[in-house]
């Protein structure tokens, strides 16, 4: 019975931190070409990024239905996020509910240039992945 939860129940590298990515910062990182993701694994060490399949849909929505420069950054975000691993969470009325409830919930960071989304997860303990000038920071709790 015991080898069976094993095989079944994968161990996670306790080290490997969680950064879900929001529609915003997604957007960013295509958009601003300079900018490194590197900079995430020296404040918060390895890391593996993931993304919800709700800000997956809202990218999609602003590849759809935005003016053609935010259109053309949306579906380079989509190919990007086509590479990072996606998860189903649906605890939330909204986007940002859900990113927060999961980070909450898998004990995840979060990279988002949403400033009320920042405060909400800094209330609830959650380490931050944002922009600060030109440069991505890491704001831990």
């Amino acid at each position: 019975m015991a080898a069976h939860w094993f095989w079944n129940n994968p161990v996670v590298d306790p080290s490997m931190v969680e950064v879900l990515l929001d529609s915003s910062f997604l957007i960013f990182a295509v958009s601003t070409p300079s900018q490194r993701l590197e900079g995430i694994q020296e404040s918060l060490g390895r890391v593996e990024l993931v993304v919800l399949d709700a800000v997956i849909n809202e990218i999609r929505s602003l590849s759809e239905n935005s003016s053609p420069k935010l259109a053309k950054s949306a579906k380079s975000a989509l190919n990007f996020a086509a590479k990072i691993k996606k998860i189903t969470f649906d605890e939330g009325e909204n986007v940002d509910d859900k990113i927060m409830n999961c980070a909450v919930s898998r004990k995840a960071s979060v990279a988002t240039l949403d400033s009320n989304l920042r405060k909400r997860l800094k209330a609830v303990g959650i380490t931050v992945v944002f922009r600060r000038g030109n440069i991505i920071a890491v704001e831990k709790t």
